[in-house]
């Protein structure tokens, strides 16, 4: 059974979903999990429609679980092997609703199983929503068609891709944003409520509303704004209770090629190493990853996560009397920060080989 990365439309049905998604997409149920102790996984399932929850699929299910929890070559046989598999599968993560989380899909003739693994916490961290498979690959390629949003004489205004928000200005001026979701041609979720595209149009017009996608403009200038805030200089707030400007640099250990990150300051005009970021542990760590020297630095995993920079990926490894967290690093926001050291690291590992056939493949 292949077990691959989620997409990108894939992505919004590993949630929960109204009930009229869930019809839409043969929705059977879902299943929360994780571990009571190091190896005993427990699961419960909650049924969405009980039709298609057949003998068939419970047996599917059952021997999919059995696969994922192996002693071969499961990855949930335990919390560990769990968050190895995520941080060495950095292309499956994506920024969840509260944390980083990395999804996966993997399909029989029948059934779809769309899991989340949050390998960050300690219980409650597997989820695997389970559809007919038909039902949800239809929906999913009937939403590409996207959103349409009408006057009331059905001339079509603007259209919008699932998932994503409009603004409703009402007569005071007053501006308010929901997430919109495809249902079919005709029909739409704005926020918590389903609407005919008419019907909202109608509601629109006699409360003297305005409705408009939110601007890629208005999305780009935040977009910026965010970059020009981790562009150079970052404020690191020492465990000593001052404040320091710092820059980061990129480099690769020698022993290895793996990411080595330091901090430098500046000292009467000239810049001047401040200290490590990041600790050489072992012969082979997952790209974009490095542990962090929270030994020498404690207030390093703040800044990191703080600043967008990296996300904590649930491992640790022990070195003497010291513990280090290994954090995976934003590669986006490094080429932004370190654009030199970052083109070098990724040169030495081919990872900008890699990056050109994901372009060529767009």
């Amino acid at each position: 059974m292949e077990i691959r990365p989620l997409t990108e439309a894939e992505r919004k049905y590993a949630y929960e979903q109204s009930m009229q998604i869930s019809m839409q997409t043969g929705s059977i149920g879902v299943m929360h999990g994780g571990y009571k102790s190091d190896r005993e996984f427990y699961s419960r399932f909650y049924d969405l429609n009980e039709r298609w929850k057949t003998g068939e699929f419970e047996e599917g299910l059952e021997n999919f679980l059995h696969i994922l929890c192996s002693d071969k070559d499961g990855f949930l046989q335990n919390l560990d092997t769990m968050r190895e598999y995520a941080a060495g599968h950095p292309q499956n993560a994506f920024q969840g609703k509260d944390a980083t989380e990395y999804g996966f899909r993997a399909d029989t003739e029948k059934y779809a199983y769309l899991m989340r693994c949050n390998p960050a916490k300690d219980n409650d961290n597997v989820e695997i929503h389970c559809y007919v498979k038909e039902w949800l690959d239809h929906h999913i390629k009937e939403a590409e068609k996207g959103i349409r949003f009408i006057d009331s004489r059905y001339n079509e205004l603007f259209r919008i891709t699932d998932g994503e928000n409009i603004t409703v200005t009402d007569t005071r001026g007053e501006k308010s944003e929901y997430v919109c979701r495809y249902i079919d041609e005709y029909h739409t979720e704005v926020g918590s409520h389903l609407y005919h595209i008419c019907q909202f149009a109608e509601i629109m017009e006699r409360n003297g509303s305005e409705y408009a996608p939110v601007e890629a403009e208005t999305r780009r200038a935040e977009g910026n704004e965010q970059e020009e805030k981790t562009k150079g200089t970052l404020e690191l707030k020492t465990r000593f209770g001052t404040t320091e400007n710092v820059t980061l640099t990129v480099s690769t250990y020698v022993d290895n090629k793996s990411l080595c990150v330091g901090m430098t300051t500046v000292e009467d005009g000239f810049p001047e190493p401040y200290g490590s970021v990041t600790v050489n542990l072992l012969n082979s760590v997952p790209p974009y990853c490095a542990f962090v020297d929270t030994n020498n630095m404690p207030e390093l995993e703040d800044f990191l996560v703080k600043n967008g920079i990296a996300e904590f990926t649930g491992l640790e490894q022990q070195s003497g009397y010291c513990t280090y967290p290994l954090y995976l690093f934003d590669m986006e926001k490094m080429r932004v920060l370190c654009p030199d050291g970052m083109a070098a690291y990724e040169q030495e590992n081919g990872l900008d080989k890699k990056q050109d056939k994901k372009e060529k493949s767009r």
